[in-house]
């Protein structure tokens, strides 16, 4: 039988059968299965058990419903599916595929053989070891040089003066 496992926003679970062949959900007491949500539409969607497939239909709710993360109006339910009803997320729990089931059809993307290999524009290195692209400047360097030899001069001319100095 078929399950409708929900996550309530306040942290509870709760789990409800579908049992019959078509239930409701929504806010308002008079679904077969209530959500007390302010982000769930009053009556916001029904669930129909045909030919042993959960269809879910959306009754035009005002935060939509969604499958999987993506906004559906109807969708065939698998089991795994995640349903959310406005912000409230569920799981259906159906029958478990047997392997002679077709699988769905496949959506993944393929991948390109890339042409060219070259460093995008926005590339930023990763290494902790910066590397040094800046070349030497000798004009400034030689300006560090001859300050480093004036002040050794000038050291030097101090250490002459406080020795000429005779004591009395």
């Amino acid at each position: 039988m078929a399950k409708l496992q929900i996550f309530l926003p306040d942290g509870n679970r709760t789990s409800h059968d579908l049992a019959d062949e078509k239930t409701t959900v929504g806010r308002v007491a008079d679904n077969l299965v209530q959500i007390d949500d302010g982000s769930v539409s009053s009556r916001h969607a029904e669930l129909v058990m045909e030919n042993g497939a959960c269809h879910l239909h959306d009754l035009g709710s005002t935060n939509g419903t969604f499958v999987n993360g993506e906004q559906v109006t109807d969708a065939i339910l698998r089991h795994g599916d995640e349903v959310r009803f406005g912000t409230v997320e569920t799981v259906f729990q159906g029958e478990e595929e047997s392997p002679d089931q077709p699988l769905p059809e496949s959506t993944a993307a393929t991948a390109a053989v890339a042409k060219l290999s070259a460093r995008p524009p926005e590339f930023v290195s990763s290494s902790p070891i910066p590397k040094n692209l800046k070349k030497k400047d000798v004009v400034a360097m030689a300006l560090y040089a001859v300050a480093g030899i004036a002040v050794l001069v000038f050291a030097a001319a101090v250490v002459m003066i406080l020795g000429m100095a005779v004591p009395s």
